[in-house]
């Protein structure tokens, strides 16, 4: 892997990381408004959001995998 590649790696498995983390973070604390009673569209929503960067995250992982194999 070259220098160019390996840098390129590096950012996009850092990027999905911060996505995954992130998602999953958002995900558990909407959880917790849910049982702390808070509006509908707070918990809701931080909830959809929080599973789309899991997911995200996931993605951008998976691809930074196959660059590996691939280059």
């Amino acid at each position: 892997m070259g220098l160019k590649s390996r840098k390129r790696w590096l950012w996009s498995g850092g990027l999905g990381s911060i996505l995954f983390g992130s998602g999953i973070s958002l995900a558990i604390e909407a959880s917790h408004w849910k049982h702390a009673e808070a509006d509908l569209w707070l918990w809701a929503g931080a909830g959809t959001v929080g599973i789309a960067l899991m997911i995200a995250g996931i993605s951008v992982l998976v691809s930074t995998g196959q660059m590996d194999k691939n280059g």
